[in-house]
C-alpha cells in the first residue's frame, strides 16, 4: 500500500510482469505516456474506485513511478555523474532511498491559498482573485511540443487568464508548496578533487531506463522458456518478473546439464 503524497489516495502495486517490461522496451512515447501506461497497468486504488491517473498531480505521477521502482529493485538509488570541473571530469555517486527523498520533497500546506469548497481541485489566492489548480499528467501531455509550454500550463491552470507574470509567479510558487516537484537537481560531491557538483534528477526518465536495462534479456528469457517448457509468449509475458528470472535461470541450468 501506498498513499499518493499530494491526494493522499491509497493505491496498491502489483508485481511486474514480462508485459510491462515489452512495454519498457518496445515504447518509444513521452516519459509521461510511457509511466501513465505502466501505472494503469500496475496500480490501483484500494477503494476499488477509478485512479484516473491523467489527471493526478504530476508530483504524485512521479511519487508513484518512484514507489513501482521501490517495489521491484528496493529503497536505494545509486545514480552517476561527472564532475563539472574541467580539468577534473571524475565519476560522482550520488545515492539516497527513495522514502527519505519523498519525505524531504513532501507536500505542505500553503498559507496564502485555501482550497474552493464549490470547485475540489481548486485553491484561491489569498487577499487576490486569483484562482488555480496544481498541474496535471494530462496538462503535461497537452503541453509537452509546445515552444513555451510554460505559458500554457500557467493559461489552463490558474484564473484569470489575463493574469499578469508576477501573479503567475506567486501561484507557481504556491503550487511547488502544495505539490513539490520531485524533478530536482542533485547535489553531490567529487571524490576526487572534492568540489561540489549538481546533477539533474527526473525520477520517471531515470526509472525508465533503470527498467529497461533490467529488462534487457526479456527477449532471450522469452526464447528460452518456449524452447525448454513449451511456453506460448503470452503465458511467458504473464509470468511476474521475478518468477520469470528463475524459471529462465533453472531452464539455462538444465540446458548446460543435459
Amino acid at each position: 500500500m501506498f498513499h499518493l503524497p499530494v491526494t493522499g489516495v491509497l493505491v496498491e502495486v502489483r508485481p511486474f510482469t514480462g508485459a510491462e517490461d515489452m512495454l519498457l522496451l518496445e515504447s518509444g512515447g513521452h516519459p509521461v505516456e510511457i509511466s501513465i501506461a505502466l501505472v494503469d497497468r500496475l496500480a490501483r486504488r484500494a477503494d476499488g474506485a477509478e485512479l484516473d491517473t491523467l489527471n493526478l498531480p504530476v508530483s504524485d505521477l512521479e511519487a508513484l513511478v518512484l514507489q513501482l521502482r521501490s517495489e521491484l529493485l528496493g529503497d536505494q538509488v545509486l545514480t552517476h555523474g561527472k564532475c563539472a570541473v574541467a580539468d577534473c571530469g571524475a565519476q560522482t555517486d550520488i545515492s539516497f532511498r527513495i522514502r527519505e527523498y519523498l519525505w524531504h520533497y513532501r507536500p505542505r500546506s500553503a498559507r496564502n491559498a485555501q482550497p474552493i469548497e464549490r470547485e475540489p481541485g481548486w485553491y484561491a489566492l489569498c487577499g487576490t482573485d486569483l484562482q488555480f489548480r496544481l498541474v496535471t499528467a494530462e496538462d503535461v501531455l497537452a503541453t509537452k511540443d509546445l515552444r513555451d509550454a510554460e505559458t500554457e500550463l500557467a493559461r489552463r491552470t490558474i484564473r484569470p487568464r489575463s493574469a499578469s507574470r508576477s501573479d503567475v509567479r506567486r501561484v507557481q510558487k504556491a503550487m511547488e508548496v502544495l505539490a513539490p516537484p520531485l524533478t530536482q537537481e542533485l547535489e553531490g560531491t567529487c571524490p576526487a578533487c572534492g568540489s561540489r557538483s549538481r546533477f539533474f534528477f527526473n525520477p520517471q526518465i531515470f526509472v525508465q531506463q533503470e527498467l529497461r536495462y533490467e529488462a534487457a534479456f526479456l527477449y532471450e528469457d522469452v526464447n528460452l522458456l518456449a524452447q525448454r517448457y513449451h511456453w506460448p509468449e503470452e503465458k511467458i509475458l504473464s509470468l511476474p518478473r521475478m518468477r520469470r528470472l528463475h524459471y529462465a535461470e533453472l531452464a539455462m541450468r538444465q540446458g548446460v546439464a543435459d
